[in-house]
């Protein structure tokens, strides 16, 4: 029985964190002007950002017609010329990725989900850690600093993960940690009902190593507490997923993504 109860344990957070998932880059992808589709239970997101990483289709539960909504995604993606990649976590669709592989699209790889079952009463953090929720353009410029040097990306590409309106969202808290009044991390929460979605965890790589990817998650965990939320999910990095499990975090089965063919030149 205890088996039985920890597959529905696992399959229903696994859910949760799907949903959590669509639901952000659909609110991101609003946020920054990318063109946001699909359905109830396949949300498209193309931010128009030549990477397939920002352009996604993400599965909530199977679709009634796979080779349809294959279909339908590479004409949106083709639409909006970018690559993209179908996120499937492992057990929800198997159909939909069969679907894909045979329209051509590859395996690329996946994260692991993982969700904190439980939020608790104190949040560690490394003695100095000053923390910040992100509530105006000075704070989105520094927010955008952090991220692009964290990511190592272009600025350019980490204007789009926090805007004036994502900071207007009442379902978003974006915040920054600083030491000694210098910003070393960021992350985002954003809620769907009491699942907390921690996104954007980034430190820059000089602040690395000192615990303060790992405070700047509790303090996204904490401010979607706040909201309401309690239970945290996440997909993983591989620097990451090491520091999740020690915080708590448990996987809810792997991500697998499939890259989408770009748009015909």
């Amino acid at each position: 029985m205890a088996e039985v109860d920890q597959g529905r344990w696992t399959a229903e957070m696994g859910r949760l964190a799907d949903v959590n998932l669509a639901a952000t880059w659909a609110s991101l992808g609003r946020s920054s002007d990318a063109a946001v589709g699909g359905s109830e239970v396949c949300t498209f997101v193309a931010t128009g950002i030549p990477v397939a990483f920002f352009n996604g289709v993400y599965v909530t539960q199977p679709v009634a017609d796979p080779e349809g909504v294959v279909r339908d995604a590479i004409e949106f993606m083709s639409e909006h010329s970018v690559p993209w990649l179908l996120w499937v976590r492992e057990g929800v669709d198997e159909g939909l990725l069969d679907a894909g592989r045979r329209a051509g699209l590859r395996d690329a790889g996946g994260p692991p989900g993982m969700v904190l079952p439980s939020i608790p009463a104190t949040f560690p953090a490394p003695d100095g850690f000053e923390v910040t929720v992100v509530a105006d353009a000075a704070g989105i410029e520094t927010f955008v600093d952090v991220a692009a040097r964290g990511f190592e990306m272009p600025v350019e590409v980490a204007e789009r993960l926090v805007t004036s309106a994502t900071i207007a969202d009442p379902s978003m808290v974006a915040v920054v940690g600083s030491v000694d009044g210098v910003a070393v991390s960021v992350a985002l929460a954003s809620m769907t009902g009491p699942t907390i979605g921690i996104y954007n965890v980034a430190t820059p790589a000089e602040h690395r190593r000192r615990g303060y990817g790992e405070a700047i998650t509790w303090a996204a965990i904490a401010a979607g507490a706040e909201l309401g939320g309690d239970h945290a999910a996440l997909q993983a990095s591989q620097l990451g997923a090491p520091v999740y499990r020690s915080m708590g975090f448990v996987d809810v089965g792997r991500y697998v993504q499939l890259e989408g063919p770009p748009a015909p030149t």
